[in-house]
C-alpha cells in the first residue's frame, strides 16, 4: 500500500508544480463582484484533470495507516492549494481518517475551474455535519441540549 500512496504522492506533487494563477480580485467592488460571480458560476473540472488524481484512486482511509491518510492528505492540500482551492477544516483536532474522508468526497463532483474557491465543508445543517463534534462554530447557534435532541430526532 506504501507505494501506491507514494505513487499518488507523485501525481499531487506533478499539480503543486504547476500552479494555476491568482484570481485577480481588481480594485474596486464591482470588479470583485465580476470575479466572485465567475468563479461561483465556473463549471467544475474532473479532479483527475485538476490534481492528477481522480476519487476512484483514492483509498478508503480505513485501508491506510494514521501516518499514511495524514500524508496523502497533506499532498492532496498541497496540490489543491496549488491550483487554487482553499480547504478549511470546521474545528480542532479532527482524526486524520475523518478529515480525509471528508476531503476524498469532494474529488467525486471535482474542483471548481476557476482559482478562489474555498472548501469549508460548512453547509450550515450542524446535527448532519460531519465535523459537529470539533466544530465551535455550532456552540453559537445550538445549545447542546437542542443539538442532540435534533440528532436524536434525524435518527
Amino acid at each position: 500500500m506504501q507505494n501506491y500512496i507514494n505513487q499518488l504522492i507523485q501525481d499531487f506533487n506533478l499539480a503543486e508544480e504547476d500552479p494555476t494563477q491568482e484570481t485577480n480580485f481588481g480594485d474596486t467592488y464591482d470588479e470583485f463582484e465580476k470575479q466572485m460571480l465567475e468563479i461561483e458560476e465556473s463549471r467544475y473540472e474532473p479532479a483527475k484533470q485538476v490534481v492528477g488524481v481522480s476519487y476512484v484512486e483514492l483509498p478508503p482511509a480505513e485501508r491506510m495507516t494514521v501516518a499514511q491518510t495524514q500524508e496523502l492528505t497533506i499532498a492532496m492540500l498541497n496540490a489543491l492549494s496549488a491550483k487554487g482551492t482553499n480547504v478549511i477544516f470546521p474545528g480542532d483536532g479532527i482524526p486524520a481518517k475523518l478529515a480525509y474522508e471528508q476531503l476524498r468526497k469532494h474529488f467525486k463532483e471535482g474542483f471548481h475551474a476557476v482559482s478562489g474557491w474555498n472548501i469549508d465543508f460548512c453547509d450550515g445543517d450542524c446535527p448532519s455535519c460531519a465535523f459537529v463534534d470539533y466544530c465551535k462554530a455550532k456552540d453559537d447557534i445550538w445549545t447542546a441540549e437542542e443539538l442532540k435532541k435534533e440528532m436524536t430526532k434525524r435518527q
